[in-house]
């Protein structure tokens, strides 16, 4: 397997020299779709070198680059790669649910590691992963020791691979019902084997934890989900109001909340945009609002209309804003740049003839690195505006 090569176009050459770890299918010469699956050599239009990747001849992304180097890549060197990811999060003191792994920004491509206390959760989203996940398995077994592993690979993005989607145990008990985390101050129940993404959304985290400061008063969340931007806000202020369209999750809200003896929380059930044109109306006030909606812009085409949305929710929340309060802005498309983003946030405060500046500017944590030659991977933006 690893002396088959699949050699790139001149132009997927020139690509390759970017750094980007993958390459896609039209920047390849014709290749064996047999070879789908496995690790093959990579070579250059000329035939050198130039590293070895997984291959798959059904997707977009055909080449996922492992490593530059040409050595065997076996059991051993795939737990060399997830040791080092496992002690560049050693030093992540204040929660014990975080990501182990992020894919290609730690040198595993398609692969997620998220751990939930002593559970593990993983998805492997590319064909030539999730064929080696029962070496994952038995390497995280080895290093971690963990209760359980579950595979949360009902992942849409696995059809662009030519995959199913499924959930299964690949170690262990799975738990019985929600598993108890700690989030700085805050404590919260996740549901590995049916909540988002592998259990819960973990790229906020940070974020979660620093909006203690900008907490008093009345505070707002949008798109609250399950709680953990209100939770970390009610200690600080006198009332929290979260809204989700999901009424399911503000009764996880409710749970959450109570596990940490929060009684200052109150929720709303609705559609934010609606929700905050109603509170305008009544001319209700905040001292904190945030927004952390999901990704407006999917893909590129989306943008023109993502912009008019986050534009919207923006504007809306300036207007509800106390002279002095702060927004927390939030936006999860990668497709839409850290530029455009700020545009929106002036657009939004032209349109509510607001001022503001600019007091923080946030990224997603320590435990979703990003490559800087792989953009994909940086896709979390957080502002706090405080308002003039």
């Amino acid at each position: 397997m690893d002396n088959t090569s699949v050699k790139l176009t001149k132009k997927g050459t020139a690509w390759n020299r970017t750094g980007h770890p993958w390459v896609y299918k039209d920047d390849i010469e014709k290749c064996d779709p047999s070879l789908s699956g496995s690790i093959v050599a990579v070579t250059d239009n000329r035939g050198d070198f130039l590293g070895k990747a997984f291959f798959n001849e059904k997707s977009k992304i055909a080449l996922r680059l492992i490593t530059e180097e040409d050595i065997a890549v076996d059991a051993a060197f795939w737990r060399g790669r997830i040791s080092d990811s496992i002690e560049a999060r050693k030093g992540i003191k204040d929660a014990d649910a975080y990501r182990l792994a992020h894919s290609e920004a730690d040198g595993l491509p398609s692969l997620i590691i998220d751990k939930y206390a002593q559970h593990l959760s993983v998805q492997t989203l590319c064909l030539g992963m999730d064929r080696i996940k029962n070496t994952i398995t038995e390497v995280l077994v080895d290093l971690l020791k963990p209760r359980s592993i579950i595979a949360r690979n009902d992942s849409a993005t696995r059809k662009l691979e030519g995959m199913g989607e499924s959930k299964e145990t690949l170690y262990g008990e799975p738990p019985a019902g929600a598993v108890e985390v700690r989030e700085g101050k805050m404590k919260y129940l996740v549901d590995i084997m049916n909540g988002q993404k592998t259990g819960a959304y973990l790229d906020q985290r940070e974020n979660h934890i620093a909006v203690e400061k900008y907490s008093r008063g009345s505070v707002l969340d949008c798109f609250s989900y399950q709680g953990l931007f209100s939770m970390h806000a009610a200690p600080g202020a006198a009332d929290v109001t979260a809204v989700d369209s999901s009424g399911q999750a503000l009764e996880k809200l409710k749970e959450n909340a109570a596990l940490n003896g929060l009684k200052n929380i109150g929720t709303e059930e609705g559609k934010v945009p609606e929700v905050l044109r109603a509170y305008q109306a009544e001319g209700r006030q905040f001292d904190l609002i945030i927004l952390d909606p999901p990704a407006y812009a999917r893909s590129k085409k989306d943008l023109q209309a993502a912009a008019r949305g986050y534009i919207d929710i923006n504007f809306r929340a300036m207007k509800l804003l106390k002279r002095g309060g702060h927004l927390m802005t939030c936006s999860c498309s990668y497709n839409l740049s850290e530029g455009q983003f700020l545009d929106i946030i002036d657009e939004s405060l032209w349109e509510s003839r607001r001022r503001a500046k600019l007091v923080e500017k946030r990224l997603q944590p320590s435990d979703h690195p990003f490559l800087l030659n792989f953009p994909e991977s940086n896709y979390l933006k957080c502002f706090v505006l405080e308002m003039l």
